[in-house]
């Protein structure tokens, strides 16, 4: 199996505010990519899992990549 990147983009409801999000994460499958974002917004946001609506998850290559750490790790920077 090889990591792929995913960009997960949705909404989390907190405080009665629903806020706009869109993450990339490096998984090896998409379950995976869906794991570790409920596991950041729920430790960085304190949001619940059902807060959380995911309304695209998609594959992208390693050039599209826009946060820095992820470029680094595909070997593109």
């Amino acid at each position: 199996m090889t990591v792929q990147i995913y960009r997960i983009q949705g909404t989390y409801q907190r405080l009665k505010r629903k806020f706009r999000f869109s993450q990339e994460i490096r998984a090896l499958n998409e379950n995976d990519a869906r794991e570790q974002l409920y596991s950041l917004l729920g430790s960085f946001h304190r949001v619940k899992r059902p807060a959380i609506t995911i309304k695209t998850i998609d594959i992208i290559p390693p050039e599209e990549a826009e946060k820095p750490i992820i470029r680094k790790l595909s070997g593109i920077e």
